[in-house]
């Protein structure tokens, strides 16, 4: 994913879908005392999830939804509940893919201090209408139920249904600049996703599905790349609600 930066304002100019794949290596966001960021995976490698389960979404965000509920959760309880809640909610299907070391952050998701600043963006695709892919209405409520959870504990939420890679350019952009002064920042994604070589990738619903996994690089949303927008100072943390099934 590591691209030069020149490059990316040719790949811009030469379509819009580039902009997604070379999103995360716009901005330097090297910053010292930000918080390590993680991803926390709805499923493990290779494996599928379920658009429509309990509360009519993905398994995944009701359970970090019903998380986000309590009254008090600290990040630790975050990482070690989250992986069985899900399981249960989706009847054994789903098991996330979340790292071990988050156990050692002592930031506290709830109760939300008075003074805290998080902020988050939420983005999906669920309509493909020019590819041989199923729409995802689960994804499409997953937009506002996430949202109105991470609102629950604190968070200002920018959401995103479909965006052009211009437009989700500009959210990313945007929300890099707002946690640089915050306490906590997230990013929840979902849409029909594959790994390959790998990595993990969200699909746009323009990419060009035609000429298979070599343009993954290229007009894809690489989800761990998203990670250099996060640079708050106590938690930093990718949701991807998506398949990792093999392309």
């Amino acid at each position: 994913m590591t691209q030069p930066v020149q490059r990316i304002a040719v790949a811009a100019a030469v379509a819009v879908a580039a902009a997604v794949a070379f999103c995360a290596c716009v901005l330097d966001t090297t910053r010292s005392d930000a918080a390590k960021p993680v991803v926390f995976y709805a499923s493990q490698s290779g494996e599928s999830t379920l658009d429509q389960g309990e509360g009519g979404g993905n398994p995944f965000a009701s359970a970090l939804i019903e998380l986000l509920e309590r009254p008090s959760l600290t990040y630790a309880e975050l990482q070690s509940e989250l992986p069985a809640l899900t399981k249960a909610k989706s009847r054994g299907f789903q098991a996330p893919d979340i790292p071990t070391e988050v156990a050692s952050n002592q930031w506290r998701v709830k109760p939300v201090p008075a003074s805290a600043r998080r902020v988050a963006l939420v983005f999906v695709y669920s309509d493909y209408p020019n590819a041989e892919l199923t729409s995802l209405p689960g994804a499409e409520r997953d937009l506002e139920r996430v949202a109105a959870g991470l609102r629950m504990a604190g968070f200002e939420v920018r959401t995103a249904a479909n965006p052009t890679g211009a437009d989700l350019l500009k959210a990313l952009e945007t929300l890099a600049r707002s946690s640089e002064d915050a306490e906590a920042a997230v990013v929840y994604l979902t849409g029909h996703g594959f790994e390959h070589d790998g990595q993990v990738y969200l699909m746009p619903n323009d990419y060009p599905f035609g000429e298979g996994p070599d343009r993954l690089p290229d007009c894809a949303v690489h989800v761990a790349g998203l990670v250099r927008y996060l640079k708050s100072n106590s938690a930093n943390i990718v949701f991807f609600g998506g398949c990792r099934t093999y392309w």
